[in-house]
């Protein structure tokens, strides 16, 4: 049965981009079809290699509501998220200062190109021209990649998880996490306390101005992308490329990765391509961040700094699994640290001269900042 799987996914996969064309020409043929647009994601490299990734779709005209958000006007654009159509086959024309590329979507829409960057590209962010040359280019706009390069100033990489490290949302509770992720603006989800002054810290450096880079991975889809970056521009979290999940159709399976397998793939790669960093990486309990940290240790000797994770309340047992998976960590050649709040950890950080004090101060009057306020008669 195992060996029919690969054939039945890829016979799956050209019967539903068959029934799309069709659908499409049909939609077309009636004046009811929506344009396409290109979808730019942030990039990352360094200046001999960067990736500029994007998604070609049809365009669902999401937008950030204007107006005070409500259950229906949340679920309405959830639906959209998530019912999207891909183009497969897309060909898109690429300009990065003097040099141009062209590259092909994938079964998914997705585009990936790899790139020799321009000539004397420096350290920070950089805008990539996306232009759509077809199917259907006419009225499509180009829009801009940003694709982040790790100069030689940078002192090490930060990689997080998202959900429960960044955002509250309850993940490990399979009612929350919907409710999270299906039913709520990003105006009305809360960042942990404290996290945008502790991940600015980090940023920095301990110099003050390394501008290290940030990744932000997650198991949410990508369909959530423009959720999530627009969630980290509004609570002004330092901005850094998200690898998200693919939860499509695809020659692999559905939602190939299975689990939260896939954030050990795309740490691989950020480790991989980033081989002039050692990296800062950061978790919380209430998922399996933990044992795949311990597992980049493992295969990354000497290029992981730390392993922050956030003690999630609610798993008593997890304790002791944290202080296994500490001593294995330990006798791989880094550490692990399990806290309560991004004070602590700041305070790790600055002993270890990851950043400077005076950020413990900024970071514990920004978590004293976001704390929700306590009721009457609360100690």
């Amino acid at each position: 049965m195992s060996n029919l799987r690969p054939s039945f996914y890829r016979l799956a996969v050209r019967v539903d981009a068959t029934y799309d064309a069709m659908s499409r020409r049909l939609r077309r043929s009636l004046g009811v079809a929506p344009p396409l647009r290109i979808l730019p994601y942030r990039g990352y490299g360094t200046a001999a290699r960067a990736v500029i990734k994007a998604r070609v779709l049809e365009d669902r005209n999401i937008r950030p509501q204007q107006q005070r958000h409500t259950l229906v006007s949340s679920a309405v654009a959830s639906y959209k998220r998530y019912m999207t159509r891909e183009i497969p086959g897309a060909h898109v024309a690429v300009r990065w200062g003097d040099k141009r590329w062209e590259g092909t979507t994938d079964e998914e829409g997705f585009l990936e190109l790899w790139v020799a960057p321009p000539e004397g590209v420096r350290s920070g962010w950089h805008m990539v021209e996306l232009e759509l040359l077809s199917p259907e280019p006419e009225g499509v706009p180009r829009v801009a990649a940003p694709v982040r390069v790790a100069g030689p100033n940078a002192e090490y990489g930060v990689i997080s998880d998202i959900d429960d490290t960044v955002i509250v949302t309850g993940v490990t509770d399979l009612l929350k996490r919907a409710w999270a992720l299906f039913l709520t603006e990003h105006r009305v989800r809360l960042p942990f306390p404290g996290v945008d002054a502790f991940y600015a810290a980090l940023q920095a450096g301990g110099g003050g101005g390394a501008d290290n880079p940030i990744f932000y991975v997650s198991s949410s889809p990508w369909n959530l992308y423009e959720h999530l970056d627009e969630f980290l521009a509004l609570h002004k979290i330092p901005t850094g490329p998200l690898l998200l999940r693919d939860w499509g159709l695809s020659s692999q399976g559905f939602a190939p990765g299975g689990g939260h397998g896939h954030k050990l793939e795309k740490i691989r790669g950020l480790l991989t391509n980033l081989e002039h960093l050692p990296f800062i990486l950061i978790g919380d309990s209430g998922q399996e961040d933990a044992e795949h940290y311990r597992t980049i240790v493992r295969e990354f000797p000497g290029r992981v700094l730390c392993v922050y994770i956030r003690n999630v309340p609610g798993h008593p047992r997890r304790a002791r699994e944290l202080s296994l998976i500490a001593e294995d960590i330990r006798a791989a050649g880094s550490q692990l640290l399990a806290v309560d709040d991004t004070t602590t950890a700041a305070r790790h950080a600055a002993r270890a001269g990851w950043i400077q004090w005076k950020e413990v101060l900024e970071v514990e009057a920004h978590r004293r900042e976001d704390l929700p306020p306590q009721e009457p008669g609360a100690e």
